[in-house]
């Protein structure tokens, strides 16, 4: 299969980054669905003049961190981006943290998943946002530097944040999802997979800071309960991530995997990314995401068909032309 792998819902919308004020907090009132839509609306209409094997989704993303807001972080401004601050300063005395439907980050976000499937009025899938793991979910609230740190000095305190943040993801999804209806008798995920019923993409980005022994430690047993919670899902990765991926092959009940090659950007080599693509291709399909069009020529080539997405990813509002006419090629 070929297409484009397109999110340009996933950065900021920069007229409401303007509005929140660049160094200032995002409170869940700022956030009003209808100033998205003429956006969605445009992206729609240029989405479906493209070629390709993929179904685009629409995601109530644009860089709002809602797993962490809803975890307890502040959401800052920053030029380009959102971020979620620190907001757990010890493991003594702290709070259970708990999922809470009238949490009023998670009551924004169902309103913006309904705004979002009354204005699609069946035209074209909603999905989940992007939610980061209970991994990246701690290193927001701790730090990445000092997560790391807490992983030896303080392994049982981590264990419990880990598991409370596991289920209120799961939490956070099977809510969302409620919310979201079949498209064409199935379910979308953000990384354009289509299934016959409802599908997650599951994430641990920051994992690339960590031993592959350490992830099997604390994190898998937790990937294993989001998974075994839904139906189908495609777990999303980096290229910098591909230490992990032996790990994430001993869960028999994960559908599928996303990698995205990193080559280009300072991460691992384009052979060994491709390597550990064969890998998930001798047990489980695959998503792969090139940024560039020679990388995506070169998995076409080199890579078993079976299984296998061959996607050019961009979360840029306009599409590189070369883009176009590389998918326009295979495709044809």
């Amino acid at each position: 299969m070929i297409g484009l792998l397109w999110e340009p819902d996933i950065p900021p919308l920069p007229e409401f980054l303007t509005l929140v004020g660049i160094g200032k907090l995002l409170d869940p009132a700022d956030i009003r669905p209808d100033i998205f839509l003429p956006s969605i609306e445009a992206w729609y209409q240029r989405d479906q003049q493209l070629p390709g094997d993929v179904i685009q989704p629409f995601t109530p993303a644009f860089g709002i961190p809602w797993v962490e807001a809803i975890a307890g972080c502040a959401v800052a401004a920053h030029p380009g981006s959102f971020w979620a601050q620190p907001c757990l300063a010890d493991y003594a005395d702290r709070a259970p943290i708990q999922f809470d439907p009238q949490n009023p980050w998670m009551s924004k976000l169902i309103e913006f998943t309904q705004t979002l499937v009354t204005f699609s009025r069946g035209r074209f899938a909603i999905a989940l946002p992007q939610m980061r793991g209970p991994l990246d979910t701690l290193a927001a609230m701790r730090t990445p530097q000092q997560m790391g740190l807490d992983l030896i000095e303080q392994p049982e305190q981590v264990r419990k944040v880990l598991a409370e943040l596991a289920e209120v993801w799961i939490k956070i999804a099977e809510t969302v999802l409620a919310h979201i209806p079949p498209f064409h008798g199935g379910y979308c995920s953000r990384m354009k997979m289509w299934a016959p019923d409802q599908t997650i993409t599951p994430q641990n980005d920051i994992s690339t800071l960590i031993s592959p022994r350490m992830y099997r430690d604390f994190v898998l047993p937790l990937d294993e309960k989001i998974i075994a919670h839904f139906p189908y899902h495609c777990f999303h990765t980096h290229g910098s991530e591909y230490r992990q991926i032996d790990n994430l092959l001993r869960v028999e009940r994960l559908t599928a995997i996303q990698f995205t090659l990193e080559h280009t950007m300072g991460g691992p080599a384009l052979d060994v990314s491709l390597a550990a693509v064969r890998r998930i291709l001798e047990t489980k399909p695959v998503i792969v995401a090139a940024l560039d069009v020679e990388s995506a020529e070169r998995c076409v080539n080199e890579l078993p068909a079976a299984g296998l997405c061959v996607t050019l990813a961009t979360n840029a509002t306009e599409i590189p032309s070369e883009y176009v006419r590389w998918i326009e090629a295979h495709c044809a």
